[in-house]
């Protein structure tokens, strides 16, 4: 696995009182186990150094299996907590398997679910979380995807209704984050009401063509649209992590693992959006 890269994103909205500074969060998604350095030592460095306002999870930070450890992803949120950072954790699909199918996974979610409230970290399985700074305020929502919107070969078509069955209807006057870990819904999830929604899942489509994009998604499928990187429809915003990790497939070409940084800043929504990467 190479070194991960960190990726910057600009985003504006009209949420946010004039004279405020603005939001930066860090972005996590897809770890799947992996590890830079003893105890993600230089994973934990890069966000010091960046001193975010909280750490959105879009999900897979484990392996749904039955003999693979948390152990990894748990100590990572365990010391993001001991920085007192706010973390608000939305499930992926491998989360969502080992917490339906205890039958196969035992115990296991139990643990790590358990684990990760007791140090604090917001899990979010359908539910809302109320985050607030210097009068800024910012509602944070875990979509937890049901497995059929994950099988490959096949792609589902979503009910939008879902969305509201399962969270309610946001705030318009509020700042509405969402968590979704697959990104292909986002039409969506924007029209449900999420100004800017997180997601990972696709592995920046494992193999990038530069000018071109990422190439095959997890449920191969070829070209996705919405592979990696800033996506905005209707002044909503989407940011898709390439992920940090690597899962089945171990494999990543012109694709580094990213560490997503996003700022929000008080704007006319839909500006900014633009884009950097450390060197």
């Amino acid at each position: 696995m190479s070194e991960f890269k960190t990726f910057y994103y600009n985003l504006t909205t009209g949420k946010l009182p004039k004279d405020f500074g603005g939001l930066v969060f860090v972005l996590l998604a897809d770890l799947h186990n992996q590890t830079y350095g003893k105890g993600n030592e230089r994973l934990l460095a890069a966000i010091d150094k960046i001193r975010p306002d909280g750490v959105l999870v879009a999900g897979d930070m484990l392996i749904a299996h039955t003999e693979s450890s948390f152990e990894p992803a748990l100590e990572l949120f365990q010391n993001l907590r001991k920085r007192r950072y706010p973390v608000f954790y939305g499930n992926g699909n491998h989360e969502y398997r080992m917490r339906i199918y205890p039958q196969v996974y035992g115990d296991r979610y139990r643990e790590y679910a358990g684990a990760l409230r007791s140090c604090g970290v917001r899990l979010l399985e359908n539910e809302k979380a109320d985050f607030e700074k210097e009068g800024a305020r910012v509602a944070v929502y875990g979509f937890e995807l049901d497995g059929k919107y994950y099988k490959k070969f096949h792609r589902e078509k979503f009910r939008r209704e879902e969305l509201t069955e399962a969270l309610g209807k946001p705030d318009p006057g509020v700042y509405n984050i969402l968590l979704a870990h697959n990104p292909v819904y986002f039409d969506d999830y924007a029209g449900w009401g999420a100004d800017l929604t997180v997601s990972g899942h696709l592995h920046g489509g494992i193999i990038r063509i530069p000018g071109i994009g990422g190439v095959i998604t997890p449920q191969v499928r070829l070209f996705p649209k919405y592979d990696a990187g800033h996506f905005r429809r209707e002044g909503r915003d989407l940011i898709v992590s390439r992920g940090l990790g690597t899962h089945t497939v171990n494999l990543r070409i012109f694709n580094p693992p990213e560490l997503s940084v996003i700022y929000v800043k008080a704007g006319q929504a839909g500006k900014g959006g633009k884009l950097w990467e450390s060197q």
